[in-house]
């Protein structure tokens, strides 16, 4: 059966007061939901769809204008329009949790690669985040991280060479970082501040992430601190904006 048979399947009941675009629209979520339409798959183009439901090019586009605002299509200038890739719901926002815990806790499977791991004197941005003085030796950890296989965020952490020098004695490619500096009170993070924005891919977040360049990236600056306020690890992490979105959730006081 040809993707177009797929469709023909279905059709818009044009008797009932429904919206005839709201009726396309849940027959394309029902066919991801079934499994017809999977992550990746393109649709049919918009002439095509007009021709298998007999509705007009304005209803297809108006339907297919909101599954792309959902993030359930994606379309490509030339190509057409295709279902989009599930994005892993990063709700660190609202905790303290090590990447591993977290994407175990969402059913996936985590791993990390160590690209460089290094004592190297600290620059302006990296001292002042630490609140340590200039060209201080510190811990330079890159990695990149995984889940289900495929590469998720590049992470850069700094920490203070003086008390996380245990650091270089640990498998960071498949050890915690969190769980290890949670073994003295000195290291263990009881605060993380974080500032979020939206930069285009570095040719290294292309090669690493297996992304192109136009695909958003998702960076963020964090510092974590113990309980006496002292900060223990600056982290910058890029993370590939079409695997991931972020849940923040706020309070009424």
């Amino acid at each position: 059966m040809t993707k177009i048979d797929l469709f023909k399947q279905y059709v818009v009941d044009k008797t009932t007061p429904i919206p005839l675009y709201f009726q396309f629209k849940n027959i394309l979520l029902n066919m991801m939901k079934n499994g017809e339409l999977q992550a990746g798959d393109m649709i049919p183009t918009e002439f095509e769809l007009c021709d298998i439901f007999g509705i007009s090019r304005t209803t297809i586009r108006q339907a297919l204008t909101e599954l792309v605002n959902e993030n359930k299509f994606h379309r490509v200038k030339g190509r057409g329009t295709f279902v989009a890739q599930n994005k892993i719901n990063q709700d660190f926002i609202r905790k303290i949790e090590s990447y591993n815990a977290e994407m175990t806790r969402k059913g996936y499977t985590p791993s990390s690669e160590v690209i460089d791991l290094k004592v190297i004197p600290a620059n302006t941005e990296v001292s002042g985040a630490l609140r340590i003085s200039a060209n201080t030796d510190v811990i330079s950890l890159k990695r990149l991280r995984y889940a289900d296989g495929q590469p998720i965020v590049i992470t850069q952490t700094y920490m203070p060479y003086s008390f996380c020098k245990h650091i270089l004695d640990h498998d960071m490619g498949h050890e915690s970082l969190y769980k290890i500096l949670a073994q003295n009170v000195n290291t263990k993070i009881y605060r993380v501040v974080r500032n979020i924005e939206a930069v285009i891919p570095t040719k290294e977040d292309c090669d690493l992430l297996d992304i192109t360049k136009t695909t958003a990236i998702q960076l963020f600056h964090y510092t974590g601190y113990n309980k006496f306020d002292t900060p223990v690890e600056y982290t910058i992490s890029r993370y590939r904006g079409d695997k991931n979105i972020f849940t923040i959730e706020q309070f009424h006081e």
